[in-house]
């Protein structure tokens, strides 16, 4: 310690003990190479928790807890420990040939059965896999991962996840859900919910009571004449429904603590058609505001995941069972692709189309301006 101070004195500060750098400048990235995909994970999902849905939250950590569990063969302590740059190129074309032999609804199929194992049973039993789009939700949330890692963790090897997705091609992906066809529609609004029924738990079966005043009856209505997503709707609140410059308006936004966005673009306010209007969608309104409810549909009840839209879904899913016009590509979400089809027919530019339906065309030009009014939404409306 005196030699040190000596030399101090002395100003002799190129002497070697002056050199505060680890002599081995690897230490510190092995360091940050060695963190383990589990803790990785953790922070990772905490990172996002507060700003995710509980729903998407859930979802995103069973893909990773899926990679992970086939990092270990199978077994999710023992992948956990494995640390982030031991993930090989190789890994990632085994891990991408597992979800290519995976079955949609594994962990509900097989709980009990590793991912390794879910593989083979799926085989033997000749269940339905996982498609294109699922696979790179899979393969992109652990890309994910490790771009977050890089930034936060100081991470600095390879991402071999990146770019490993499969492009969809624009037939496969308009094939994934279809819109409902002319007979469909027809079938299911004038079906004993819209016409009469027993009881809206029987609301399948002819009667003579028509639930005006239930989200069943209006939601499916709503999403018809709008082509809004599912939570969209079940999220409005009765503010949410009002007049801007004559027009009755649904407002799409966030100024609640349970309204969540898929985008930004998602958040927009779009004009009424007449037809909702006709129907009564306004005295529906305005008897909710009446009642003193803060919701438009206060009895679609919060999810266990955080959405309205899970419970509703499955509901929607099994009536349209019940009046025989279910198929694999059709749900709640095909009102979206009527729509957008509705729009075509009326030859409405594509760029309107889209930002009505709260998304963005990817084109250039899109970015300035403020967008698009009201009016210009109503005389587009309009024309369907």
């Amino acid at each position: 310690m005196y030699t040190d101070a000596q030399k101090i004195i002395n100003g002799n500060f190129e002497d070697p003990a002056f050199n505060f750098e680890s002599t081995d400048p690897s230490n510190a990235q092995s360091e940050n190479q060695a963190v383990t995909l589990q803790i990785a994970a953790a922070k990772y999902l905490g990172d996002y928790q507060t700003g995710w849905t509980v729903k998407h939250y859930h979802s995103q950590k069973a893909k990773l807890q899926h990679f992970i569990a086939f990092m270990g063969n199978g077994d999710l302590a023992t992948g956990g420990r494995r640390s982030l740059d031991q993930v090989s190129a190789n890994d990632v074309r085994e891990y991408k040939e597992l979800l290519q032999s995976t079955p949609s609804n594994a962990q509900k199929k097989y709980p009990d059965l590793s991912v390794i194992e879910v593989a083979e049973a799926a085989k033997q039993a000749g269940d339905p896999l996982l498609g294109t789009t699922s696979i790179n939700n899979y393969i992109q949330c652990v890309s994910t991962l490790y771009s977050w890692a890089a930034i936060e963790l100081d991470y600095q090897g390879k991402n071999h996840f990146k770019g490993r997705t499969k492009r969809v091609s624009g037939k496969s992906k308009s094939d994934e859900r279809h819109s409902f066809s002319r007979v469909q529609l027809a079938k299911l609004f004038s079906s004993p919910l819209y016409t009469g029924c027993q009881s809206l738990s029987s609301c399948y079966q002819k009667g003579k009571t028509i639930y005006k005043d239930s989200s069943r009856y209006w939601v499916p209505l709503i999403g018809l004449y709008t082509g809004m997503r599912l939570q969209e709707i079940l999220q409005l609140y009765v503010e949410d429904v009002y007049q801007a410059s004559g027009v009755w308006v649904l407002d799409i936004n966030t100024n609640h603590d349970d309204q969540k966005l898929k985008t930004d673009q998602s958040k927009r306010v779009i004009p009424i058609h007449d037809d909702l209007v006709t129907a009564g969608l306004i005295e529906f309104r305005n008897r909710r505001e009446g009642n003193k409810d803060q919701r438009l549909f206060p009895d679609a009840p919060l999810s266990g995941d955080g959405t309205y839209s899970s419970t509703f879904s499955k509901w929607f899913g099994r009536y349209l069972k019940k009046i025989d016009i279910k198929t694999n590509k059709t749900s709640f979400h095909s009102f979206r692709h009527n729509m957008k089809d509705f729009f075509r027919a009326a030859e409405i530019s594509d760029e309107l189309s889209e930002h009505y339906l709260g998304r963005l065309t990817g084109k250039t030009g899109e970015a300035y301006g403020s967008g698009h009014a009201v009016e210009s939404f109503a005389k587009a409306v309009a024309k369907i």
